[in-house]
């Protein structure tokens, strides 16, 4: 019997091989580049997604680096080194901008714990988003330094070339350690020792900004896209009722930011 059973898979494995050399020969040339031009739109789609999941996230991040800043405007100056009678929206930032980078006096642990755990969870975004090592490390660099040093902090302070540095660095190889322990949180099931509660707690910990960023755009129902448009000028050209003749204008390329709420 058992004889019988062994022949009877290995002529189902036979039929099966020569099932699929016979489809393999009768697809065709149309139809291979018909299935190539879908991977490639597949991928292009999947590339289009992580930059608009990108882009949401940073723009609701904002509130995030808000309220960070109020928090800190809230603290003691013997904590933030700020001198909160010369913060201003105008002039000092511009001259704080100037000055840096200097090398600051902050506390070991805001410059070496506590800004690097910041760029850790800036490189999470990105890698959640669908990025890799180095485009996440980028990110990191790209949001500690433009938005956060030369941004919102340096209506504060000069922006700190230990910020600078160990943000971004520091931060992607804590961030790198995050993804591997959110990734073996994956495989387990979200669970931590078998609890649920706890998994989610640790996914917060791992990437508290990714969380509220969701929270927020699933409170407000908001989208954002960003992709590359051909505008038409010469379109609108009917608004102006002073343009008595139409004017053919050439086409422009550029890029288009839609949000959706």
């Amino acid at each position: 019997m058992y004889q019988l059973e062994a022949s009877e898979i290995i002529q189902k494995q036979n039929s099966d091989q020569n099932l699929s050399q016979i489809l393999h020969k009768n697809i065709t040339k149309q139809e291979t580049d018909d299935i190539k031009k879908i991977d490639e739109a597949l991928a292009k789609q999947k590339e289009d997604d992580k930059w608009d999941k990108l882009l949401k996230d940073t723009l609701y991040l904002q509130v995030f680096m808000l309220g960070t800043l109020g928090v800190l405007y809230l603290m003691p100056s013997s904590v933030t080194n700020w001198d909160k009678e010369d913060i201003s929206l105008g002039d000092q930032w511009l001259e704080h901008v100037k000055a840096g980078p200097v090398w600051d006096e902050d506390d070991f642990f805001i410059n070496y714990i506590g800004h690097p755990v910041s760029g850790a969870w800036y490189y999470m975004i990105a890698r959640e988003d669908g990025f890799g090592v180095w485009g996440s490390f980028a990110y990191s660099a790209f949001l500690s330094t433009f938005f956060w040093e030369y941004g919102y902090e340096a209506f504060a302070e000069i922006p700190s070339t230990q910020d600078l540095i160990f943000t971004p660095t520091l931060g992607s190889l804590m961030g790198e350690g995050f993804w591997i322990l959110q990734s073996n949180l994956d495989k387990n099931g979200g669970k931590v020792w078998g609890s649920k509660v706890l998994g989610n707690i640790s996914y917060f910990l791992l990437n508290p900004i990714k969380r509220i960023t969701d929270g927020i755009s699933s409170l407000f129902g908001t989208t954002a896209s960003i992709h590359s448009a051909n505008f038409h000028p010469q379109a609108l050209l009917h608004l102006n009722p002073l343009i008595k003749s139409k004017i053919t204008l050439p086409s422009q390329y550029g890029v288009m930011l839609d949000i959706r709420y």
